[in-house]
């Protein structure tokens, strides 16, 4: 990783700031995306160091031009990109029939349209230089039929596919593309703060903490790794079983208690959606 230059997406909280101290932390120069610029600068100061560039780039991924924009910050800041990691994700957590067109497509631009552009404007460089990694943060919520989660899982289960033709196509030109196939996270990430705010409790026993994910995406760009599972226990069984089960998703999600808290969580979104709307705040 010494000196690659790496574009990380969704860097201003969660597992991206994980990912991007692990990167910075193996010498990589780093271009920071999300919406929030202060929190973007705020990381960026720790980061930096006299050996390294870590430059920021505040773009809402759910814009049309965000790809385009993103893209030409990084050449700006660091010249041609080694590495994209597609980290960036949205998930409203409320029942899908009371989502509204714009909503959806919100979803599916942020989680795999812009990953998807992105990844297509920085390929023609990668395949000129014979040398370039894609990393796209996919979820087991795509395979497992998560309760409640239909455009997000579209969009996660997207990514695997969208990864596995990426490099079987270009890997033999130096360009190849991982998933990194998550479980549940502790401590941070859209399932920690979905607990933190919402007061709800949930079985912690199967989540894996962020380090572990940045480590993971370290792996996938070193080792090339095709998919990477990671969750505790036996991740790619479980995966495998899905896979060849489909039924057992849904089995797997009633006896563990995601249905009923993800019903919870559901509704009190929708309250909150509702009321916000009431104030004229969205």
């Amino acid at each position: 990783m010494e000196g690659k230059k790496v574009i990380v997406t969704g860097a201003s909280r969660g597992i991206g700031v994980f990912i991007a101290r692990e990167l910075a932390s193996c010498g990589a120069d780093l271009l920071l995306v999300a919406r929030s610029e202060p929190e973007l600068v705020r990381l960026a100061d720790e980061l930096r160091t006299p050996a390294n560039t870590v430059a920021v780039a505040a773009v809402g991924l759910a814009g049309k031009r965000a790809a385009e924009q993103v893209v030409a910050a990084a050449e700006a800041e660091l010249g041609p990109v080694d590495v994209l990691v597609n980290n960036a994700a949205v998930e409203p957590q409320r029942r899908f029939v009371t989502l509204d067109p714009d909503e959806i497509e919100r979803v599916l631009r942020v989680d795999l349209i812009t990953p998807i552009e992105l990844s297509r404007r920085l390929l023609p460089g990668m395949l000129q230089r014979g040398y370039g990694r894609i990393v796209n943060i996919s979820s087991l919520a795509g395979r497992t039929g998560f309760p409640f989660t239909e455009a997000y899982a579209a969009s996660k289960d997207g990514l695997i596919a969208f990864s596995r033709v990426l490099r079987n196509d270009h890997r033999a030109a130096g360009v190849s593309s991982s998933a990194v196939v998550l479980g549940a996270v502790k401590e941070t990430g859209i399932g920690q703060r979905t607990l933190d705010e919402t007061g709800l409790k949930g079985n912690t026993a199967f989540m894996v903490g962020p380090e572990k994910v940045a480590k993971a995406v370290v792996r996938a760009i070193e080792k090339d790794g095709a998919e990477i599972v990671v969750m505790r226990g036996p991740g790619r069984l479980i995966k495998a079983l899905m896979d060849l089960f489909p039924g057992f998703g849904s089995t797997m999600n009633r006896v563990s208690g995601a249905e009923e808290l993800m019903g919870k969580v559901a509704d009190l979104r929708e309250a909150q959606h509702v009321t916000a709307l009431g104030k004229g705040w969205t």
